[in-house]
């Protein structure tokens, strides 16, 4: 953007009368502060659109949630981490320059499982969808994420992209692991006690009885 000389210089003909010269400057003078003001205008835009991106940049590398992009098809590649990916010690440029695929950090003892989820969501051509699973970071800690994938199409409606984000869940993990344990624990206690256990809700429907209440009333 600029202005265009040839439109806005004012002539140097001598033959023309003040008046007309002063009209000429008017116009140029208008001219010249359209163009300032468009000007204006783009800058103000312009740097409101960056302002955003950088503090949409700043939510997410600070967020625990990973987003990615990967080419659909038959040999899926990263074309987008985020790079907060850092949380498990690696780099977004490691996986864009392929130093390392994601398919290498997926858990093995997992990797069979998802593959094969992602298959059968492939071929059920569902739209999104949800796995868990474990990978591993960079100094080798396990770490469980929940990964949400979506499908991008192009105009033709092929498949393009698979994206979504993945979220670091293990604390909550960890969490349900101690309660499975916990009702374990429970569980034992009651089915090996001398002493009858009943457990009934509100309505004094029976939802849980161990052997040794059973023997007392002879029933199963």
């Amino acid at each position: 953007m600029g202005l265009d000389i040839k439109e806005t210089t004012m002539t140097s003909d001598k033959n023309k009368t003040k008046d007309e010269l002063i009209k000429e400057l008017k116009a140029l003078k208008k001219k010249f502060k359209e163009h300032t003001t468009s000007f204006e205008k783009e800058c103000k835009v312009r740097g409101r659109t960056e302002e955003e991106l950088r503090l949409a940049q700043v939510i997410i590398d600070n967020s625990p949630v990973i987003l990615f992009r990967r080419m659909a098809g038959d040999k899926p590649r990263l074309v987008y981490v985020s790079d907060n990916i850092r949380q498990m010690g690696y780099t977004a440029q490691e996986f864009m320059e392929e130093r390392i695929t994601f398919r290498e950090i997926v858990n093995p003892d997992d990797m069979d499982r998802v593959a094969e989820e992602i298959k059968q969501y492939t071929d059920d051509d569902v739209e999104e969808y949800t796995q868990f699973y474990r990978i591993m970071t960079k100094d080798g800690q396990i770490r469980w994420v929940e990964d949400q994938t979506s499908v991008v199409r192009d105009a033709d409606g092929n498949k393009i992209f698979n994206q979504g984000l993945l979220v670091d869940i293990t604390s909550r993990k960890l969490a349900e692991e101690e309660v499975r344990k916990s009702e374990e624990k429970f569980r034992r206690i009651v089915e090996t006690a001398g002493e009858g256990f009943i457990l009934m809700v509100e309505d004094l429907t029976i939802i849980d009885v161990n052997e040794a209440y059973c023997r007392l009333l002879g029933y199963s």
